[in-house]
Order: C-alpha cells, then sequence, then structure tokens
C-alpha cells in the first residue's frame, strides 16, 4: 500500500521506517533540510535500526523524500501527520502543528489525515469540523526514544480513533502486526494516549516518593520493586524501580494538557496537579547530593557521564540534566561532559580521562552501554574527592565497595558510602 508521512524529527522518521518495513511505499515529506539528511543516509535522530532501515528501504526505492506537501507524487489516500508537537508549560502549543494541519489538508493530494501528535482532547474534533470532505482518524502513537521502531513494528496494543469505514482502511496498514488493536472515537483514542502516560508518572512518582525512606532504613528500593512486579495487578514492565523521575518534556505535557482543560470545565483534579511537584522535587537529587558536598560552587570541578534523553539516543530534548550543568555552571562551577551520542553541547570532554581529573565529583546521569568499558579504577585514582553520584543506579554494589568512592544512588539503602 502507497501512503505518506508528513514530520520532520523523531515521530515521522519512526513512521516512515516501520510502514516501509512493513512493506509499504513510504513518501517522507519533511523539511528541506531534514530531506537532504535523509538522501545522504542520516536521519535527524539516533534511533537503534533506523539509519539501517533507511539504506535498505531508500535503496529498494520504498522509501522516497520530498519538501513539498502539494507536489503531485505525495498523493495517496492516506497520510500520517506525524509532526511532534511544542511543548509549553500548559501543555502543547499546537500554532504550528495548526499551519501544518492546514496545509496537508489544503494540498488536495489526501482523503484521510490519520494524526499521530499529540493532541489534547477535542482536538481532532474540532479539526474534523473545520475540514468536512476529509476524513480525520487519530492514531496516538506508544513509541519511547531509544527504542521507537522496535515499538513500532512491535507495540503492545493499536488503538485508531475515528469512524468505522475510516479507521478500517488504516489498520490494514497494520494487517501483518500481531497486537490488540481497538477502534475507537477520536475522543478515547486522544484519552488513551494521555492516560497511558498519566499512569505511568502516577507509578514513577509514588516509587520516588519512597526513596526517600530508603537511607534511613537501609532499604534497596530495587528488590521492593522487583516484588511489586510480581503481583499481577502491577505487572512485570511496572515502572516501580527507583531512578530519576519523568521529564517534563513527554510525560508533563499530558498532565498539563488535562489540568488546563479541567480548568476550563470547572473540574478539578487534585490527584493529577500533584505529581508534577512531586516529581520536580524529586529531579532535585542531583542537585541536593551536589550541594550536600560542595557548599560553594565557585572553583568546584564537576564532571558528568551522559546527558542525553535516554540511553540509545542522541536528542537532548527532554533531558533532565542540561539545565541543572547551565545551573551548576552559573554558580561558578567548571563542568566537563561525555556522552558518546552527543557532538554539540558547552561542556563536552575528549575522553573521560578529562571528565575525572581533578573533579570535585562526577555524576553518572545516564547509564550508557558504553561507560562500562571505562576503567572506573584508574579514572577515580585521578579525582581532588572520590565522590560519585549515581542518578542512573549504573553501579553494582561490589563495583563501590571496591572503589572505596563516597557513593550516593537512587533508592538503593547505603552501600560504598562514606560519612558525609
Amino acid at each position: 500500500m502507497k501512503t505518506t508521512v508528513v514530520g520532520s524529527w523523531h515521530l515521522a522518521s519512526i513512521y516512515a521506517a516501520g510502514l516501509a518495513t512493513l512493506g509499504h511505499d513510504v513518501g517522507l515529506v519533511a523539511r528541506s533540510d531534514v530531506v537532504a539528511g535523509y538522501r545522504a543516509g542520516m536521519p535527524p535522530v539516533l534511533e537503534p535500526g533506523l539509519k539501517e532501515a533507511l539504506g535498505k528501504h531508500q535503496a529498494a526505492g520504498t522509501w522516497k523524500f520530498s519538501d513539498d506537501i502539494n507536489n503531485p507524487s505525495n498523493a495517496a489516500e492516506v497520510c500520517f501527520l506525524a509532526e511532534d508537537v511544542k511543548v509549553v508549560p500548559s501543555g502543547v502549543d499546537l500554532d504550528d502543528f495548526r499551519k501544518l494541519f492546514d496545509a496537508v489538508a489544503s494540498s488536495g493530494n489526501f482523503n484521510i489525515i490519520c494524526i499521530s501528535s499529540q493532541m489534547p482532547i477535542g482536538t481532532c474534533r474540532e479539526l474534523q469540523a473545520a475540514y468536512p470532505d476529509i476524513r480525520i482518524a487519530h492514531f496516538p502513537e506508544f513509541l519511547r526514544l531509544g527504542e521507537g521502531l522496535a515499538r513500532f513494528l512491535k507495540p503492545d496494543y493499536i488503538v485508531l480513533g475515528g469512524e468505522k469505514e475510516t479507521t478500517a482502511k488504516i489498520m490494514a496498514f497494520f494487517d501483518s502486526v500481531a497486537s490488540p488493536k481497538f477502534e475507537v472515537t477520536l475522543e478515547e483514542a486522544e484519552m488513551a494516549k494521555h492516560a497511558a502516560n498519566i499512569a505511568m508518572a502516577l507509578m514513577v512518582s509514588f516509587i520516588s516518593e519512597l526513596t526517600k525512606f530508603s537511607e534511613r532504613f537501609n532499604v534497596n528500593l530495587e528488590r521492593v520493586g522487583e516484588i511489586l512486579r510480581c503481583d499481577a495487578r502491577i505487572g512485570p514492565k511496572a515502572y516501580v524501580l527507583p531512578g530519576m523521575g519523568f521529564s517534563g518534556e513527554t510525560v508533563e505535557r499530558d498532565i498539563r494538557v488535562l489540568l488546563e482543560k479541567g480548568r476550563e470545565l470547572g473540574i478539578d483534579l487534585p490527584l493529577l496537579a500533584e505529581i508534577i511537584p512531586v516529581n520536580n522535587e524529586h529531579n532535585r537529587f542531583i542537585e541536593r547530593e551536589l550541594k550536600k558536598r560542595i557548599s560553594n560552587m565557585r572553583g568546584a570541578r564537576i564532571g558528568f557521564l551522559g546527558v542525553t534523553y535516554k540511553p540509545v539516543t542522541s536528542t537532548l530534548r527532554g533531558s533532565l540534566f542540561t539545565d541543572l550543568m547551565v545551573k551548576l555552571a552559573s554558580e561558578g562551577a567548571a563542568i566537563r561532559l561525555l556522552d558518546p551520542h552527543v557532538k554539540e553541547f558547552q561542556f563536552l570532554a575528549e575522553d573521560a580521562d578529562e571528565v575525572f581529573r581533578d573533579a570535585d565529583a562526577v555524576v553518572i546521569a545516564v547509564g550508557k552501554k558504553e561507560f562500562r568499558d571505562l576503567d572506573f579504577g584508574k579514572l577515580v585514582a585521578t579525582m581532588k574527592r572520590p565522590v560519585i553520584i549515581d542518578a542512573a543506579n549504573f553501579m553494582a554494589r561490589a563495583m563501590v565497595e571496591q572503589l572505596k568512592v563516597e557513593y550516593a544512588s537512587i533508592g538503593r539503602g547505603m552501600f560504598g558510602k562514606l560519612a558525609i
């Protein structure tokens, strides 16, 4: 089947690669600079399997590119609109998305526009009313950075909102995908996305609250999380293991969207209102642990391992650590960062030795597999003070005890620590 995907970043690249891998002919419409990258074999974001899929399907002629939505060669019955929307304090800013939607709808190239961008509940119905001659569907994405293509090809489930005749034509693209499939209303599809992200946020905030007891009672919440995952009411993939909280760029968007909608409708949502403050307080973990040990940041040397949003991605969008580095630098600290997936950032170091040498503390922010090859014994010996803040719970107990460092992790009790 032929289709066109519209979008210029992660979501569209995964959709185009995924649909081509499922055996369809895909045209991708994106900004001209992004199209130039694709044609040179470089997707706009690092994602496992994406570059390989690009090379394979571009060579086969089943993945083509265009920067002009009005080009008749883009015509198809179904267009997948997969542009990442702008996140703002109230949730999302749809101005740019609406301009893009208007361009897609006005092109005359498509009978069905299947929106996978993150839509506040009620938005798709408004778009359908504005363009009655085009069928609107909502296909919410449940991807994750770092495993997007794998999850597109083998999703936990597929949700598709719209009229039955419309959803049936879109669902045909996924005939070969053996996952539960739900054909629902536009509003139910929008709410499914909100609900999935907020349910995850509730679990993350729940376990984040429990970490406050971890050091006081020497409780390893990783073990507690393993127990909870065996409970059939919770599940083996539940977010009940300690770590950093969620990022405001992603999950927080859905919480703020419903809070804003609740204010508009006069609906009080006290449970949802508490999730973000709990998460924000928990995400100050690194700064709190550093300032327990370094009273004045002026002149301090702080090293960071990892900065990206997820371990296997190149994007800084949604990272919990970029703003923290800038803040510490503004307080006078010298920041050095090692991240194998980041090519441009103001604090980048040449190698791990530069991160550790003469450092007052080193933060393991993202647990990247490349860091497992580092000689931590040799590196720690070059530090001014052997302090490791492990926000990724990366180091095993045996390693910490062998290194004899002053160590802080999230929710794993008191091991490998020195008095402070």
